[in-house]
């Protein structure tokens, strides 16, 4: 995507979130409807359905994919791609240090009556903002090495799916509510255009120092 149009999509995801964010802020109509009608959405409720999303929601958990993340930085700076090992990382890492700072500005409660044990403020989700550029890097690192075109586009399903997936279980498991996925999602995806936005310049500041390494 050219420089421009990421900029420019990343602010119009960045003006929907800054909306989102006024509304959980005034408790708005609008925002408990949003809410009522996406744990209507995923019930109802099983023992068999909150034993799977609750394994699956553990791949999303921010810790786990900080590991996978670390993980994948380290093959990438063995296969000599130093560069782009930090770029990810940075991505992952400092993108969820404004998901931090967003909650305990907002504060937020979770829903009530959770299924799992959670802690922690609900807006934004912080498991859906790791998911999102998780699967935003994977797409990136492996789109280029795709030969025909079904293979893009099974990729790109494959990782749309994990994001629902994702946060759909986290609404059904009332760890967040419905405007909490959609904020983080939004969230991401600015944070994911605007940066790659300015990853040339990056780049270029990053290049002389690690090469020396």
């Amino acid at each position: 995507m050219h420089k421009k149009a990421q900029i420019g999509f990343g602010f119009f995801c960045w003006i929907l979130f800054g909306i989102l964010l006024f509304n959980v802020l005034t408790k708005s109509l609008f925002i408990r409807s949003i809410d009522t009608s996406g744990f209507a959405l995923t019930a109802p409720v099983s023992k068999v359905k909150t034993t799977i999303l609750t394994e699956l929601t553990f791949m999303g958990d921010p810790v786990t994919v900080g590991i996978i993340t670390i993980g994948l930085m380290l093959l990438l700076w063995r296969r000599g791609r130093a560069t782009d090992s930090v770029w990810y990382g940075m991505l992952q890492f400092i993108g969820y240090c404004l998901v931090i700072l967003i909650k305990y500005s907002v504060t937020r409660f979770r829903p009530s009556f959770r299924l799992i044990n959670v802690s922690g403020y609900s807006f934004p989700s912080g498991h859906t903002f790791s998911t999102v550029i998780f699967m935003f890097t994977i797409l990136a690192l492996l789109l280029p090495y795709c030969k025909v075109k079904w293979q893009k586009i099974f990729l790109e399903i494959i990782g749309a799916l994990w994001i629902i997936i994702i946060m759909y279980s986290r609404v059904y498991l009332h760890a967040h509510f419905t405007s909490d996925v959609i904020g983080a999602f939004l969230l991401a995806s600015g944070w994911w255009l605007l940066a790659n936005s300015q990853r040339t310049v990056f780049f270029h500041w990053l290049q002389k120092p690690i090469n020396k390494v």
